[in-house]
């Protein structure tokens, strides 16, 4: 399996729940941007294997104003940097081990 984006639009969010090989990055960023536009963006990566490093690859080709990420909490020291790119990138990205409390940031204003 090269990888698989399951999409679903839930409280004017759109969410996307990324599963497969990180090596795809690119790909995966491409089709993210594609669906989500302008929209605040909710990723899933706990289905996304070798996901660490990869992280810069997803954020530099999504223009989403405010991308929440669910991830294993294992990885939390991770998005320090990818917090960062995001922000030289004019969004704010913050990592998230629930879906509701990702849900809860992004639906507000």
């Amino acid at each position: 399996m090269s990888y698989r984006i399951d999409y679903q639009a839930r409280e004017g969010v759109l969410a996307a729940v990324v599963s497969g090989k990180s090596k795809y990055a690119s790909r995966i960023a491409r089709d993210l941007a594609a669906h989500a536009g302008e929209r605040e963006l909710l990723i899933d990566l706990r289905r996304l294997e070798d996901r660490v490093g990869n992280l810069g690859t997803l954020l530099n080709a999504i223009g989403s104003p405010r991308i929440a990420v669910l991830d294993v909490v294992e990885n939390d020291r991770y998005y320090v940097f990818a917090e960062k790119v995001a922000r030289s990138l004019g969004c704010t990205l913050r990592c998230f081990a629930d879906a509701e409390s990702a849900i809860t940031w992004l639906s507000k204003k």
